[in-house]
């Protein structure tokens, strides 16, 4: 009889969560002064790119912030541009990078196995990015750096509603790894489709619930800071609305 593997993760997940704990690892074994430098050119902070676009409304809006704080935000603001993909890659601790890499693990591996490699990366990047951009537009001269992977994790947490809950097997039955494979090979589920899917719609709705409790949190778990619940959800509306451009299986379930 062939056993089933204890962890089964695809090799695009398990690199992604490798190459986060090394850079935790890296943050911590190096002198402080390595973190500070990494937070400071590789977080997504609101206000520097705002200040890429918009210079004089932000210092504007920044006109009470401290002299030299504000030298500080105005020295590293030519480096904002890739902050929006950047900051995924870092975690403000332990606890934290701990519970990403749990739910990346779940939720990523699914989708992963459906886009394959090259194009899960690139799903990765673009909900990342539409995580960071939400969190823009309702904080844009903020100085509050935001790191952390949930914004692209909540984009596959969205793309699996829109082929889990497709026509086939029921959802949580124990089924062997071919079945498995049959199960994420279902057809996508178009908008309305999913839509109109009352498991999907529960679904979709308790995740937006949560994460608009989470504005009503201080602190996020672990101290890892305020959560960026805004991130959250751009993230998970770009893989709702973008999972399609991703998907090699261009069908749609039928009904």
């Amino acid at each position: 009889m062939k056993r089933e593997k204890i962890f089964n993760l695809p090799g695009v997940v398990t690199a992604l969560i490798a190459i986060l704990t090394i850079i935790q690892i890296a943050v911590d074994l190096f002198p402080r002064s390595v973190g500070v430098w990494t937070l400071v050119y590789f977080s997504f902070i609101p206000a520097r790119l705002s200040f890429l676009v918009a210079p004089n409304q932000v210092l504007h809006a920044l006109a009470d912030v401290d002299a030299d704080e504000l030298a500080d935000f105005l020295n590293t603001a030519r480096f904002a541009w890739w902050t929006p993909l950047s900051y995924a890659f870092l975690h403000a601790n332990w606890t934290h990078l701990a519970i990403n890499g749990v739910m990346l693990a779940a939720f990523g591996a699914p989708v992963a196995r459906r886009l394959g490699s090259m194009r899960f990366l690139g799903f990765f990047a673009v909900t990342a990015i539409a995580g960071a951009l939400a969190h823009l537009a309702t904080h844009p001269f903020d100085l509050e750096p935001v790191v952390g992977a949930s914004a692209a994790i909540s984009g596959a947490m969205a793309a699996i509603a829109r082929f889990a809950f497709a026509p086939g097997e029921a959802l949580g039955e124990r089924v062997s790894e071919r079945a498995n494979e049959e199960s994420e090979g279902r057809r996508r589920q178009t908008l309305a489709q999913t839509f109109s899917d009352s498991r999907a719609v529960v679904f979709l709705m308790s995740w937006l619930l949560v994460n608009f409790l989470y504005g009503l949190v201080p602190q996020a778990p672990g101290g890892a800071g305020v959560i960026a619940w805004e991130a959250h959800i751009g993230g998970f509306m770009a893989g709702l609305l973008l999972f399609g451009w991703f998907d090699p299986k261009k069908g749609v379930a039928g009904r």
